[in-house]
């Protein structure tokens, strides 16, 4: 073993044991630092991934009504290629939806859930359906629709009436007495129409409101129960009556029975009207992109209609298929299967003539769809 002689190699080795230390410790810290900047750069990749996961474009969604009373209505995403997701307001939200969800419909950026059974409208921002507000304190919502640059109308089965929507804070500001049941609404000319189609009872009126005012500036009589309602290229309103059975206390006997009617509104009075033949109770008034032709369903089938140049009902069905609900969204018709009210139903999608383009199984009791732009 070689011997330390004197002082200064003593010094020497103890700076040369030093610097080692010192380098090793520098290399330590590079280490540690480019360690630490790659696991941000992977864990912000993570988090995109997820944030990802929950984005809706390019796509529709479907609304689930659920079993009544048992608070487990859905939301369903379909991609427009076809691809599924199921329960996306709970998976995102990490609660349950509610009882009974009504319709949704989307303006704002923003997509608005009545649900009826539930007494309220959930708010949700479009792209994760996040929830933005919680509209409490509705008895039985339907539908809702915005009348202008800040507010919106909820249709409310359990007030006969409108509740007036103030779109900046999300609060109900008012309410508007109409006819009994309101159910879907319309904007064209500045004012509002509303189906009264009767709840649980009867009505067979429009209630035509002004925006500005918010009252009722006419009543037009149409069709018995009135279910739904659009506008057409030429500002006009049409509105599909269902017509009205009425059963004996055992529900088991038709004691009476009126007939359904297709009617077109033009500048505030009744202009055409078209009658269905006895018990076909006609529902889901839709129309096509360009506003020209209308769709709507009646004795299991689905059938179209031209805004111009009919003489009478269509008895020659478009689609062959029997739905619980009807949509249009551009040059698409949709309809939804409810199969047995109990498990999974399905939602379809087809040409407007009338081929099938895809299906795709969504959550129990589809009733309606809502689409948006690709955001």
């Amino acid at each position: 073993m070689k011997k330390i002689k004197n002082n200064k190699q003593m010094k020497k080795i103890k700076n040369n044991k030093q610097m080692k230390k010192i380098k090793n410790s520098k290399l330590y810290y590079f280490i540690t630092a480019i360690t630490f900047i790659l696991a941000s750069c992977s864990t912000d990749t993570i988090q995109q991934d997820l944030i990802s996961d929950y984005e809706f474009s390019n796509g529709y969604f479907v609304t689930n009504e659920g079993n009544f009373g048992t608070g487990n209505g859905s939301i369903s995403f379909i991609s427009n290629d076809g691809i599924s997701q199921n329960d996306v307001f709970s998976s995102v939200n990490s609660y349950a939806l509610g009882d009974v969800v009504q319709s949704m419909s989307y303006f704002d950026k923003k997509g608005y859930i009545c649900v009826n059974g539930s007494g309220k409208v959930e708010v949700v921002s479009i792209q994760d359906m996040s929830v933005i507000a919680t509209i409490d304190g509705l008895i039985s919502p339907r539908y809702i629709t915005k009348v202008d640059e800040h507010k919106a109308y909820i249709s409310d089965w359990g007030i006969n009436g409108l509740h007036i929507l103030d779109l900046t804070e999300n609060k109900i500001i008012g309410t508007i007495s109409c006819g009994t049941g309101p159910e879907k609404m319309v904007v064209a000319n500045g004012n509002v129409y509303v189906c009264n189609v009767g709840g649980w009872g009867f009505d067979n009126t429009v209630s035509v409101i002004d925006i500005q005012s918010d009252m009722v500036i006419n009543t037009i009589q149409v069709g018995d129960k009135p279910n739904s309602t659009i506008v057409d290229a030429n500002g006009d309103v049409w509105v599909l009556s269902s017509g009205y059975t009425e059963y004996n206390s055992t529900w088991t006997e038709i004691i009476s029975q009126t007939q359904g009617s297709l009617v077109r509104i033009s500048n505030g009075s009744l202009q055409d009207e078209f009658v269905f033949p006895e018990g076909a109770s006609p529902k889901g008034l839709m129309i096509n992109g360009q506003g020209t032709n209308m769709y709507f369903s009646y004795n299991s089938a689905v059938y179209s209609f031209s805004i111009v140049g009919e003489s009478s009902i269509p008895i020659v069905p478009l689609i062959n298929r029997n739905f619980y609900g009807l949509s249009t969204n551009g040059n698409f018709i949709y309809g939804t299967d409810a199969v047995d009210y109990v498990q999974n139903g399905w939602s379809y999608r087809y040409s407007t003539q009338g081929v099938l383009i895809d299906s795709t199984q969504v959550g129990i009791i589809p009733g309606g769809h809502c689409f948006i732009p690709n955001i």
